[in-house]
């Protein structure tokens, strides 16, 4: 079957003819006010909010940005918890022909200035949290600052004539190394990442999502807000990730987006406490943002829950591929969505289509290294496509380690390999020097509930022995020959991946 067929099979026959890709951030305002004018649209700490006045509250906040001397074509940063501004602000921004740079909470100091400079931004609108860090420091030349609690709609503002290539937003960028980019994406490319969030298993229409992944990561605006928004469903917004195993009950999920290692940690509060913890009504969990081990996609189908693993990057506004049969194909990423390319080069997956981004925003020989001439998107992953369609990711092409009797090693693969056992939460695989030797290094972390479940006090006997098993079923040039076990978790990104370097 080709890619459309693959997709559109998930969802109910009523609901296939019902959606159509809108190239606008301000189309889909339109579409969401023709369709779902009285249905709930966000709900929280703010209180709820209809569809049709979350339109009113957009349309006063493109007021407050002309108020504020922002034009179209202007940049915007927003460095603001997942909150219902925040949904709105991204919303107000784009339609106004401006590009919203959502900022992440964790970033600040030096690097926040450089970035607030080499972006471009004119207005900077910041959590009041962040007001004595503002204060201190005088602001690059141009920004003007506004803390988040002076942020209100103004008389409103009219809709920008945006088009399909029209600038969007400025997502930050550089996974687990390298510096931080900033990828300018368009509204179409965005739209089509909505578009694809749309297919999953079962009804697409009038779901419960909850604001987990922050709004700074290209994950959480085009999966867990415009694809939300697109089927008319209600977005529970969370302004502080330490609440949510006391938000979840209340914001009844029936679909959660998910990095793999908070999809983990759900799962295992299911486990311990049953499906209520989690709100009673879920069932689908969509993770992307790193590699999706098979194992919380089992865990999530004893639950009665399916999880669906993805693959995609912030250049590619996010979606590139998505498993619609887990089940059947757990170690795959699935198809690729329709409307793009998707082909192996020399092992690494090269993409083309409406959803790959303008470029590095200021940044053009870092633009000119990922773009082929006639516009492939080399994105440094490895993978292969089988004789079905279906996507496999396995590794990053700058993480290979080239051992010196030449034999290469994805350490992603040996990654997946050390967290299909169950006394390892999660590992990290990389190169070492030991006695002068160059050898595999494993660093690797306890699975605590599982060990207390077997009764073992001491888990380094019992991983070291696994450990080993492990090494006898591989080729000796791929054998685990260090093994540190950590005491505390992985330093880790905003977006959960474990930091590498």
């Amino acid at each position: 079957m080709n890619s459309l067929e693959y997709y559109l099979r998930l969802l109910p026959e009523s609901e296939r003819d019902f959606f159509r890709y809108m190239p606008t951030v301000n189309e889909l305002v339109s579409f969401a006010g023709q369709n779902f004018a009285d249905d709930l649209a966000l709900d929280g700490i703010a209180g709820p909010m209809t569809y049709r006045e979350l339109i009113d509250a957009v349309a006063g906040l493109r007021g407050f940005l002309r108020d504020n001397g922002v034009k179209p074509g202007d940049k915007v940063g927003a460095q603001l918890p997942n909150s219902a501004l925040a949904a709105e602000l991204i919303l107000a921004v784009m339609t106004y022909g401006a590009v919203i740079v959502p900022i992440p909470m964790t970033m600040g100091g030096e690097e926040l200035f450089a970035n607030l400079k080499k972006l471009d931004i004119s207005l900077y609108l910041y959590a009041d949290v962040f007001e004595a860090r503002v204060s201190a420091s005088p602001l690059p030349e141009g920004v003007r600052a506004v803390k988040a609690s002076l942020v209100a709609p103004a008389v409103p503002a009219p809709e920008a004539n945006n088009e399909k290539n029209t600038p969007a937003a400025i997502f930050f960028t550089g996974g687990t190394t390298g510096k931080s980019k900033g990828a300018l994406l368009s509204h179409g490319a965005l739209m089509r990442g909505a578009l694809n969030g749309v297919y999953a298993p079962g009804e697409a229409l009038r779901q419960r999502y909850l604001a987990l992944i922050p709004f700074s990561h290209v994950f959480g605006v085009v999966r867990n807000l415009l694809s939300c928004f697109y089927t008319g469903s209600m977005l529970y917004t969370l302004e502080d990730m330490r609440t949510v195993v006391a938000v979840l009950p209340k914001a009844q999920p029936t679909l959660l987006v998910l990095v793999p290692a908070l999809a983990d940690m759900l799962a295992g509060l299911a486990k311990m406490r049953g499906l209520e913890a989690l709100g009673g009504k879920l069932r689908l969990v969509i993770a992307g943002g790193a590699q999706v081990p098979e194992g919380i996609i089992r865990r999530y189908q004893q639950l009665g829950i399916i999880c669906c693993p993805g693959y995609g990057m912030t250049e590619t506004a996010n979606l590139v591929s998505g498993n619609g049969d887990p089940f059947e194909n757990p170690t795959s990423v699935g198809m690729p969505y329709p409307e793009q390319e998707v082909k192996i080069v020399d092992g690494e997956i090269w993409v083309k289509g409406d959803h790959l981004m303008i470029g590095y925003y200021n940044d053009p020989e870092e633009t000119a290294n990922i773009f082929t001439p006639d516009g492939w998107l080399k994105t440094g992953d490895l993978g292969r496509i089988d004789e079905n369609g279906l996507l496999y990711i396995t590794g990053r092409s700058k993480n290979i380690i080239v051992l010196p009797n030449g034999e290469n090693v994805s350490p992603e693969e040996l990654e997946l390999a050390l967290v299909k056992i169950p006394l390892i939460k999660d590992a990290l695989v990389r190169e070492a020097v030991i006695d002068g030797r160059t050898v595999l290094e494993a660093e690797v972390f306890p699975n605590a509930p599982v060990l207390a479940a077997m009764q073992i006090a001491d888990p380094e006997p019992a991983i070291r022995g696994a450990v080993e098993k492990l090494n006898a079923a591989l080729p000796p040039y791929k054998a685990i020959q260090n093994l540190v076990i950590r005491k505390e978790d992985f330093k880790r990104s905003p977006s959960m991946k474990i930091i590498r370097n």
